[in-house]
């Protein structure tokens, strides 16, 4: 509709509404069970969440040194350093304008402005209700260019690449482009797309994953989709504790952010009254990431602490909120998220007086767009300048409607009928040491030409610029080492599957990250002067159970190369159709032949100003495609092209180098295209910086992550915990080692990560021991084994081992981190390949006197 006739308060949609984008998933079978959530009981809940999610900015105490630490005196709802009005025993006054959202000078008494805890929130119902319960990321990129973002670090960043550069969700929130991609933006602005698909977690997941790559990627997109699932959990539910545990399966088993979650409950299981300390334990565990200007918005310890006061709250609502309000860091945004998931289970009912009369004020309170007072967070043009609380909950129910029709539901005058989904674990294969967070480079395998006959050219290396964490894996090459590869081998793969590898990297050079001997992508930073991380994918169906991966160094000018965070995960494989450059139309360029294009033969050459290759896609179907565009860039910059669709211009799309001109490996651009069905004219125009060459166009659905529920194997007593401190744990067994004199070089200690013991291997003297136990009764199929760990190092050997799990199988290891003690790591043995029922799984060490290890928590799961 024409922009100055839009409305933000949409009439309630019906069954019979017409969806304006058509569903990008099939809807749940027919024959799944339904839900009835009256209108007046959604309606509660999303107002006493949005109360929630505004009265806890008010609230919480967003803090650091020089401010004062605040003390349970300090906590009173509303009365927060936000809403202008802390004690000053508690906050040092700051004339901010941040520090003033409530009834400020610049607002009326019953006012509150914008924050960046809720304003985008409050701004994608717009999007939602303009372009659909599927609007793609065509459709963000052209609201927030319209209305010019107000916003922090990623969203300032993101608002520019959209509005100045032309560029697209989700590039805009990538590490390549955006280097403050690790903040909290994609969470906090993001999690109350939740409460537009009450007892609908996956839908709440998939939108948030899609809204939160505007302004970031990696952990803090992880975040998003982990709090907009429990927000959705949580409407039929009574309980915050249990909507946690379910939207835990959004976690995928291979993150760091489902590391903190299993920190978070251990603790809560070791010591349920105090937490504080459970505070102080997360604080030693958590990690920097690079680039970080601000340790307080760190994504891990923030969202940790939201699970500490969900936990430690005990499903009390005030509990809740005073722990979230002192808990500290990003307290406000803790506290924000927080209080919207009480609000949702305990409704106005349970809502604190003081959201009430000093937010809500019988509803006659308005929230204000504030534009005027210079604290970022705003929308600018002709978004309404002030809104009623009730006004805004309207616009959430009307997207709700929509939502719960397009996922298989009904709505009517009084109700929705929802049929309601289980989130399940993204199906990932786990790679040992992924992270190189046990400081070495075990698991993976270092290739040169020749003898290395100086330094090592590979190495986990700890110089403070990990992308995450501690350690980054670098390879070099130099005058006597010309090229390293560093490899690992993928296990437990199914063979004509789908996957998607993924890892972080960072090099001067040009580098490439590949699978196997073909699957290959080149890695030529462009912010290389930063020694910025990039994300690089490649997409490969499972020619057997294993595979090789890893990151090449060719031959070239001395250089380095980085990488971390490796990640496997099956995808599915929608179809797609191929489109060869040398077939499109060409305007201002040359057909060009090379053996490393698909067809045999690429477009280069588009050297003017709107050059061009154009083609035609036919699609059934309209609705957002992706385009992999396999490409070459070996100039000296990032190249960029227009992309028109029927002779409109969508986007400007970025064309990182990969440092050769006509070689294309796997070299692809994915991006996001809106197609109407039928045939659609794409044109790929130069657009005046730097040059790109073309090989193919693919042409598809997105893939989509493939879902599994997790099948863990009970491990009595895998925790240490049944008998306290004992030389001989129950269900364990110990080996002496060749000389028999070991059998007290294991024993049951206090000091576990979990329930308060730990199995540890030390003695006085040398030693060697295996302690172990065997498993029966396994159905055949793939395992992972893992365990946390930790140990002083120094032995000639010490590892997680797993063996006997198959006729002629070898024994696989995985070493333990030597970190020391307090610090646990998480050892993984994946991919075990069980045949005939049974596995044998065990830590062996055989040291000098006075060496150790300690390990807990041991669980095995099946794929």
């Amino acid at each position: 509709m024409p922009r100055e006739t839009r409305t933000l308060l949409p009439l309630l949609l019906v069954a019979a509404t017409a969806i304006v984008v058509p569903v990008t998933a099939p809807p749940p079978a027919e024959a799944a069970a339904t839900v009835t959530l009256s209108r007046s009981d959604y309606r509660d809940k999303t107002l006493a969440a949005v109360l929630g999610q505004v009265g806890g900015v008010l609230t919480g105490y967003e803090y650091k040194s020089p401010q004062p630490e605040p003390t349970d005196d300090c906590f009173r709802p509303t009365y927060g350093p936000y809403s202008g009005d802390a004690p000053a025993s508690c906050w040092t006054p700051n004339d901010y304008p941040g520090y003033d959202r409530l009834g400020a000078p610049h607002f009326a008494s019953h006012e509150t402005g914008s924050d960046d805890d809720y304003h985008v929130d409050f701004f994608n119902q717009l999007i939602l209700s303009e372009h659909g319960p599927d609007a793609t990321f065509q459709d963000i990129k052209d609201e927030w260019v319209a209305h010019d973002i107000g916003d922090w670090g990623p969203g300032d960043i993101a608002n520019a690449a959209m509005r100045d550069d032309g560029m697209v969700p989700p590039l805009t929130g990538r590490a390549e482009f955006n280097r403050h991609y690790w903040l909290t933006e994609p969470y906090i602005e993001n999690d109350t797309l939740g409460l537009v698909a009450p007892g609908m977690p996956a839908t709440a997941r998939d939108l948030a994953n899609r809204f939160g790559a505007v302004t970031g990627e990696f952990d803090s997109v992880v975040w998003a989709r982990f709090q907009a699932a429990m927000y959705a959990e949580a409407y039929l539910l009574d309980d915050g504790r249990e909507a946690l545990s379910r939207a835990a399966a959004t976690l995928p088993r291979d993150s760091w952010p489902y590391e903190v979650y299993q920190r978070v409950v251990a603790l809560h299981d070791q010591n349920p009254a105090d937490w504080r300390w459970a505070q102080a334990q997360l604080m030693s565990f958590v990690r920097n990431v690079y680039g970080q200007d601000n340790e307080m918005a760190i994504p891990d310890r923030n969202n940790g602490s939201v699970l500490i006061a969900i936990l430690y709250g005990g499903n009390d609502y005030r509990t809740t909120l005073r722990i979230a309000s002192l808990i500290g860091n990003d307290a406000d945004c803790t506290a924000s998220f927080a209080a919207g998931l009480m609000g949702i289970i305990h409704g106005m009912a349970g809502t604190p007086q003081e959201f009430k009369d000093r937010i809500y004020q019988g509803g006659a309170g308005r929230y204000v767009n504030d534009t005027t007072t210079g604290f970022p967070p705003h929308v600018n043009n002709d978004y309404p300048e002030r809104q009623s609380w009730d006004d805004l909950v309207t616009l959430y129910e009307s997207n709700t409607a929509a939502q719960v029709v397009a996922r298989g539901g009904s709505v009517d005058a009084s109700a929705f009928t929802v049929v309601p989904q289980t989130v399940l674990p993204e199906r990932v294969t786990p790679i040992g040491n992924a992270d190189f967070e046990q400081g070495t480079l075990a698991g993976w395998t270092t290739w040169t030409p020749g003898p290395d006959p100086g330094a090592p050219n590979a190495i986990a290396e700890n110089n403070g610029t990990a992308q995450s964490g501690a350690y980054k894996a670098t390879v070099f090459t130099d005058a006597s080492v010309p090229e390293v590869k560093l490899t690992t081998t993928v296990r437990g793969l199914e063979p004509g599957a789908t996957y998607r590898a993924s890892a972080f990297v960072q090099t001067n050079g040009t580098a490439r990250f590949f699978v196997g001997g073909t699957h290959t992508t080149a890695v030529d930073t462009y912010a290389v002067a930063h020694r910025q991380w990039a994300r690089r994918s490649i997409e490969f169906v499972a020619g057997a159970d294993t595979a090789q991966i890893g990151l090449h160094l060719p031959p070239g000018p001395t250089a380095f190369a980085a990488v971390d965070n490796v990640t496997v995960a099956q995808i599915t494989a929608p179809a797609t159709t191929r489109y060869e450059a040398e077939s499109a139309t060409v305007a201002g360029g040359v057909v060009r032949t090379s053996g490393s294009a698909s067809g045999g033969s690429y477009v280069g050459g588009l050297d003017d100003t709107n050059a061009y290759v154009q083609f035609t896609v036919t699609v059934p179907t309209a609705g957002q495609y992706r385009m992999g565009i396999g490409f070459a860039n070996g100039g000296a910059s990032v190249g960029t092209l227009d992309v028109l669709v029927a002779g409109v211009k969508q986007y400007t799309a970025p064309f990182p180098r990969t440092g050769a001109w006509g070689t294309f490996s796997r070299n692809v651009q994915d991006l996001p295209v809106t197609l109407m069905a039928g045939a659609n004219t794409i044109r790929l125009q130069r657009a005046g910086v730097g040059h790109v060459e073309f090989d193919h166009v693919d042409v598809g659905r997105y893939p989509e992550p493939v879902y599994a529920a997790e099948q863990t194997v009970p491990l009595s007593n895998g925790g240490f915990d049944s008998g306290g401190a004992t030389q001989t744990p129950a269900g364990w067994e110990t080996w002496a080692g060749t000389d028999g004199t070991s059998a007290d070089a294991d024993y049951v200690e206090e000091g576990g990560l979990t329930g308060g013991f730990r199995l540890t291997q030390h003695k006085a003297g040398p030693y060697q021991v295996y302690t172990s136990r065997t498993v029966t009764g396994l159905a055949d199929g793939v395992y992972t084994l893992s365990a946390y760990a930790t140990g002083g190092g120094g032995q000639s050997a010490a590892y997680l081992s797993a063996k006997g799990y198959g006729a002629g199988v070898p024994e696989l290891t995985t070493p333990i981190p030597t970190t020391g003690w307090p610090h646990w790591r998480r050892v993984v043995i994946p991919g075990i390949r069980v045949t005939g029922g049974a596995l044998t799984l065990g830590i062996y060490s055989a040291g000098s006197g006075g060496q150790w290890l300690s390990a807990d928590a041991f669980t095995l799961t099946r794929q």
